[in-house]
C-alpha cells in the first residue's frame, strides 16, 4: 500500500515564505504616487473639469478632464463641431512622465505627453489620421483664474520642441457640473 506523505514545511521556512509575500505586497501597498497626486503637488490640478470655448467663426469646443481609478489616470472627452475624441492620461513611473492616448470618430489616433512646466501644462502629441498620415502638435495649458484656462496650439519641429509662436490660442470657461437625474 501506498503510504500518503504530507510535506512538513518548518516554521523558519514558513516565516521567510510569509515575510517575503510581505514585502512584496507592501511595495505594490506603498506603490507610486497617482497622477492626481503629481498634479496637487505640482499646483496643475486645476485642469479636471468641464470646460467650454467657442471659435471665432462659432464653433464650440467642449473638453472634460476626470479623475478615474483613484486618480491614476485621468480621462480626456473633446468635441469641436463633428469632431470627437475620447482618450486617458496616464503616469509611467519608469519614463517619469505622463503618456496620454486617444483615438477620435474619424478613424484617428494620436499619443503623447504632458509635463508641468511651472504652472503650465505642456501637451506634445502625434496623430496618426485614418489615412495614416502623421501631424505632431504641442499644446500649453495656462490657468487665467479659478473659472478660465488659456490654451494656446503649437508646432513642433524635428526635435519635438514647440514654434516659438502659437498658431492658435483660445480661453475656454469653466462649465457647471451637470448632475445626474435619477
Amino acid at each position: 500500500m501506498n503510504k500518503q506523505r504530507t510535506a512538513k514545511v518548518s516554521l523558519p521556512k514558513t516565516a521567510i515564505l510569509v515575510m517575503a509575500v510581505l514585502i512584496i505586497l507592501s511595495g505594490s501597498a506603498m506603490a507610486q504616487q497617482s497622477l492626481r497626486d503629481l498634479a496637487q503637488e505640482s499646483g496643475t490640478d486645476w485642469l479636471a473639469g468641464r470646460w467650454a470655448a467657442t471659435t471665432d467663426d462659432g464653433t464650440e469646443i467642449t473638453l472634460m478632464y476626470r479623475w478615474v481609478i483613484d486618480g491614476h489616470a485621468i480621462i480626456v472627452d473633446m468635441k469641436m463641431g463633428e469632431y470627437a475624441s475620447h482618450g486617458m492620461i496616464y503616469y509611467v513611473p519608469d519614463d517619469d512622465k505622463a503618456t496620454a492616448i486617444s483615438v477620435d470618430n474619424r478613424g484617428g489616433r494620436a499619443k503623447g505627453t504632458w509635463q508641468a512646466q511651472g504652472d503650465k501644462l505642456v501637451s506634445k502629441s502625434e496623430r496618426i489620421d485614418a489615412e495614416g498620415n502623421v501631424r505632431k502638435s504641442g499644446a500649453v495649458y495656462s490657468k487665467v483664474d479659478n473659472k478660465t484656462i488659456k490654451i494656446a496650439l503649437y508646432g513642433l519641429n524635428d526635435y519635438d520642441e514647440l514654434s516659438d509662436e502659437p498658431r492658435f490660442s483660445i480661453d475656454f470657461k469653466r462649465q457647471a457640473r451637470q448632475t445626474t437625474k435619477k
